[in-house]
């Protein structure tokens, strides 16, 4: 009785050492975004801070006024910076979720390959087993019977 082995078993390990290594890809890209979004908020919170901070003020004068339409100009752009980083943030991380998919894919049909041949190699050893047992039946009954 030969013992269970895939041949395919180092392909498999290898398959999953690569789905490990994409999937940390798409965690750092998650990151990113995530860096994107505290950005933004940031931008969005800075604006609100230096509006509230003239809006405090008992005198404003033009220079002010001057100064918190360049920032706010300034905060506008870039909060479109922003935002086209995280639109293509996004397009990173799908094209990451579709190469995701495909090496779990290979993964798995490498694994349902190995679980169909250990199967075919459990019937098999089914099978020895039983004729093994018959075998050894038929020698009983003839020690048994002969004498």
């Amino acid at each position: 009785m030969k013992k269970f082995v895939f041949s395919l078993e180092r392909v498999v390990q290898l398959r999953q050492a690569q789905v490990r290594a994409e999937e940390m890809k798409l965690e750092r890209l998650y990151s990113e975004r995530s860096a994107i979004d505290a950005r933004e908020r940031g931008l969005y919170e800075q604006r609100r801070h230096s509006e509230d901070d003239l809006r405090g003020r008992s005198q404003v004068d033009a220079e002010d006024l001057g100064a918190l339409d360049s920032f706010q100009q300034h905060v506008q752009a870039e909060l479109q910076r922003n935002g086209q980083a995280r639109v293509a943030c996004d397009c990173r991380i799908q094209a990451q979720m579709h190469t995701v998919t495909l090496k779990r894919r290979d993964v798995k049909l490498l694994e349902k390959l190995r679980q169909e041949r250990q199967q075919v190699w459990a019937a098999s050893l089914e099978r020895e087993l039983a004729q093994q047992a018959e075998e050894s039946h038929l020698a009983k009954w003839n020690r048994e019977n002969i004498k």
